[in-house]
């Protein structure tokens, strides 16, 4: 399983520099990486972590099998009145009979079956690798590094300039993951420190060092969100870091349902506040939190005005672009303004609600997960905090449809679900 977990580290890696090195081959690597590590578990996971892994993973499959098979069905083809308009002018230039589907480009919606596929093979890969409580530390550590490097890499470019503002995008959502990444750090030191000290006699100084470099990884991190003047994304952060912090208090305090509750409930409270003040009279939460230039914005509304209810194609929406365009507007490079808005374009309104609603429902799957288990409560803490921020900054950018951000994600969700449950309540 060590080969496998190598596999792993290495999507975590190759991942990661995706965004700084400039590479139109790396991320075919990725499907490759994934799926030899998804052969390497089949063959060598042991048979008591591959009968924990089936009860783990199985509604995870069911539940991943559905976007599945909706971006199929929008490759097969369709009567004239589901396909898309486009392809009644397309067959004009045809001498037979074409038949029309709902995606407008059925090669890019082939891709991201695939990008899709490779995500859920990530959170599969990961999740089998992390049932080993050892190894599952060795994941947290690696991921805390990967998005400590990435904010590194975006304060240097916040200093000397970058020319990629959608590369920017992707490594802020990352520092955001990191934040709560290296609270989750300083937590696993702490409750490391607690039990092996009084079994194993360990001194200060495994202590001291382990928890400073959390708190270094912390501070980078944070000053990465904070360096971006952008109070939607610093919003985001707080959520994820708030939620893992509350977890946290209400764990060591004791404080049981009533005072959780209680926290629950005032949080909502502010956060709703927030999120009005932030919205102010904007109708669409899709474009709602958003501060970017008007003839951006006002070109994804024409696009959302326009997008039928199964959507214009998964990863169709560079070749929709064009049709939306005026004048010079081909001059410059002009994309879907956030990650919501975009799946909304392409999946359709109704995927992209389902998806903000099976993610509420994995937050509250994780926080019940994490409130039954001991000391290893703060991975599934740690997911659901991830989680909960990754849904804030869908509504505020892009960086959800990057290179680095999914496979990050996918692989804390992974290591959340491995560790939701001891191996006596498996």
């Amino acid at each position: 399983m060590f080969v496998a977990l190598g596999f792993l580290l290495g999507l975590v890696a190759l991942s990661s520099v995706m965004p700084i090195v400039d590479g139109t081959m790396l991320p075919s690597f990725l499907p490759l990486l994934a799926a030899i590590g998804l052969v390497l578990v089949a063959v060598r996971l042991p048979p008591a972590e591959a009968s924990r892994f089936g009860a783990l993973v199985k509604p995870l499959v069911i539940g991943a099998a559905i976007p599945a098979l909706w971006i199929l069905f929008q490759m097969a083809p369709v009567p004239a009145g589901l396909a898309h308009p486009v392809w009644a002018s397309v067959k004009a230039g045809f001498p037979s009979p074409v038949s029309g589907s709902i995606t407008v480009d059925i090669g890019a919606t082939a891709m991201a079956l695939v990008s899709y596929l490779t995500l859920v093979g990530a959170i599969l890969l990961a999740t089998a690798v992390t049932i080993n409580r050892d190894r599952a530390e060795i994941v947290l550590i690696t991921l805390t590094g990967a998005t400590t490097l990435l904010s590194i890499g975006l304060l240097a470019t916040s200093i000397f300039g970058m020319a990629h503002p959608a590369a920017r995008e992707e490594l802020l959502d990352c520092a955001c993951l990191g934040v709560i990444l290296a609270s989750a750090c300083a937590c696993f030191v702490y409750e490391r420190h607690e039990t092996r000290r009084a079994k194993l006699g360990y001194g200060d100084a495994r202590f001291v060092y382990p928890l400073l470099a959390s708190l270094a990884a912390f501070l980078i991190s944070a000053t990465a969100v904070a360096i971006s003047r952008s109070g939607s994304v610093i919003f985001a952060a707080c959520c994820g870091v708030g939620l893992f912090g509350a977890v946290f208090l209400v764990r060591r305090l004791s404080l049981g349902r009533w005072g959780a509750g209680a926290i629950g409930l005032t949080a909502s409270v502010i956060v709703i506040a927030l999120i009005s003040g932030a919205a102010g009279t904007a109708s669409d939460p899709r474009l709602a939190f958003v501060r970017k230039d008007p003839a951006t914005v006002e070109l994804t509304q024409r696009i959302l005005a326009d997008a039928p209810f199964f959507g214009d194609g998964a990863g169709a929406f560079s070749s929709i672009l064009p049709i939306y365009q005026f004048g010079d507007d081909g001059a410059q490079e002009r994309k879907a303004v956030t990650a919501a808005a975009k799946l909304s374009i392409e999946m359709g309104r109704t995927m992209l609600w389902a998806a903000v609603i099976v993610a509420g429902l994995a937050v509250v799957l994780f926080l019940r997960a994490s409130a039954k288990r001991g000391r290893d409560s703060f991975y599934a803490a740690t997911a659901a905090s991830c989680i909960v921020s990754l849904i804030a900054l869908a509504f505020i950018n892009t960086g959800l449809f990057g290179p680095t951000l999914p496979v990050l994600s996918a692989v804390i969700i992974g290591l959340g679900l491995a560790q939701s449950q001891g191996r006596n309540a498996a």
